[in-house]
Order: C-alpha cells, then sequence, then structure tokens
C-alpha cells in the first residue's frame, strides 16, 4: 500500500451525486481520513470562495483541510484562511477570446470574490450563479484588460458549444489561454500552462509531500493529469480516457465511489469493507 498523506477529490461528478449531495457514507469515510493523519482536499474548476462556503453544506467543513480552486490555479487553507494564486490568466485573453469565437453564440463569464460576473444577463450565467451560492453581476469585461484573473468561461448551448469545439481544433494554439471542456455548455479557459496536475505541484512542494503520498479521485478531462501523475482513483463514471490513466477504479458517484474505495483502501472500517 502507498504512504498516502494527502487525498485530493473533483467535486461535479466524483464528490457530488447526481443530487449534488455529499452522501453519509463518503462523509464518514472522509472524516476518518483525520484517524490516519491523513489530509483531505478539494480539487476542482470552481471559485474556492464559493467551495469555503460550499463544504459548509455537503457537511464536510470541518474534515476539509484545502481548496484547491479554478484548476489549480489557486489554494485556500483552511486553517489559516489564507488564498494563494498562480498561473493567473492575463485580461487580454478576453478580446482574444471573443475574436477567436466571432460569429459563434456564446456567454463570457468570471469568478470575482464571491460573485460571477457575465457579458450577458442568460440564465446559464444565473444558473452558474446559484449553483456557487453568488451573486450574479453583468459585465463587459472591458475594466479586466489590464488584470491577472483567475480564469474565464465560456458558456453556450450544447449543440453551439459542439461547433466552439470543433472550431478551435482549427486554430493555432494561443500563447494567451487554454482551453478544455468541463460540461456539455461549458468550456474553462485558463493560462496555457496550468492544468490540475501543475497546480498540485508547488502545493505538494509547500505541504513536504512526494507525489506518491498523494492520492486523487476525478471523472472528467480536467482531472486527466491528476489522475496520472499520482495515485490516481478513476470513478465509475469517469471519461474512459481518464480511466485508462488511474491507477484505480471505484465505482461511481451514484454509488459512494469515493466513500467505498477509502474505506476499503485504507480499512476505515475493518472487516466491513463498507
Amino acid at each position: 500500500m502507498e504512504d498516502i498523506r494527502l487525498v485530493l477529490v473533483d467535486i461535479d461528478g466524483t464528490l457530488l451525486n447526481s443530487r449534488q449531495e455529499v452522501t453519509p457514507l463518503t462523509r464518514k469515510a472522509i472524516g476518518r481520513l483525520k484517524e490516519k493523519g491523513i489530509l483531505f482536499g478539494i480539487a476542482t474548476g470552481r471559485s474556492p470562495y464559493a467551495v469555503r462556503n460550499l463544504v459548509q453544506e455537503w457537511g464536510i467543513r470541518d474534515d476539509t483541510d484545502l481548496i484547491m480552486g479554478f484548476n489549480g490555479g489557486s489554494v485556500y487553507d483552511m486553517h489559516t484562511k489564507e488564498m494563494t494564486s498562480v498561473l493567473t490568466l492575463s485580461g487580454q485573453a478576453i478580446p482574444a477570446i471573443q475574436k477567436d469565437l466571432e460569429g459563434f453564440a456564446y456567454n463570457l463569464g468570471m469568478y470575482e470574490f464571491e460573485t460571477f460576473k457575465a457579458v450577458k444577463d442568460d440564465p446559464m450565467a444565473r444558473r452558474i450563479a446559484a449553483s456557487n451560492r453568488f451573486a450574479f453581476i453583468q459585465d463587459d469585461f472591458s475594466s479586466y484588460l489590464d488584470k491577472q484573473l483567475g480564469k474565464l468561461l465560456i458558456m453556450a448551448e450544447k449543440e453551439e458549444m459542439d461547433r466552439i469545439i470543433a472550431h478551435y481544433e482549427t486554430l493555432p494554439a494561443s500563447p494567451l489561454y487554454h482551453t478544455f471542456r468541463s460540461a456539455p455548455i461549458l468550456l474553462e479557459c485558463v493560462n496555457p500552462e496550468l492544468s490540475k496536475s501543475k497546480g498540485i505541484i508547488l502545493l505538494l512542494e509547500r505541504l513536504g509531500l512526494a507525489p506518491e503520498q498523494l492520492m486523487t479521485f476525478g471523472d472528467a478531462m480536467n482531472d486527466f493529469d491528476m489522475i496520472r501523475d499520482y495515485v490516481g482513483v478513476a470513478m465509475g463514471n469517469a471519461d474512459p480516457r481518464v480511466t485508462a490513466v488511474a491507477r484505480y477504479t471505484t465505482l461511481s458517484n451514484d454509488e459512494d465511489g469515493i466513500g467505498v474505495f477509502l474505506n476499503r483502501y485504507f480499512g476505515l472500517l475493518p472487516g466491513t469493507g463498507e
């Protein structure tokens, strides 16, 4: 068995089930990690400010040590209340995205502290704000061109997003931003050098941990690097490309995949495996 000292989990499709809940079995398993001297954290594309509040609703606030948000770009320490940001996105990516997507039907949004801002006031933007318990603000983003951002979100209906993805495949790589699809209607735009795995490298250095001491759980392509590069566990509902690079697999997010795996791997409930 590996000497795991930190467990990091993705949120959507991983920690949360289809009802957007952390189930009792998984909550208990996460809570018992402390008995083994293992830290627990979240690695997500969401804003760490949002997750800081949501862990209370999910019943795991006291058991969460850190939150890595913006796909590795920011880390919030739940104990010291300190936020650290790396590999931020240049505001110059805003006009570059607008030029690259001229003629497409989409909305552009971003998180700022405990708000979600978007160029258009539409249902997609409103849903994202509500799901994070954030206020929604309409903004043309003209004041952000000379600032550093966590990330930008391209939002479009699924069929239009399919066309946007196909369009990006015809474009050369941008020196200003990198994109990846995190949901059928969402395309994330981040620093070209950023990934969850790269953010994790910096985190492990700060914690004094080796890569082989980190266990990761995920399901989507924005989890690919962190599943491949560490002791990765793919959910039963994971993208097949993520499963292919995982060291382990578990049940789906609707079958307590995280809780069942933690209990069995660490022997949190000796003799039962459940």
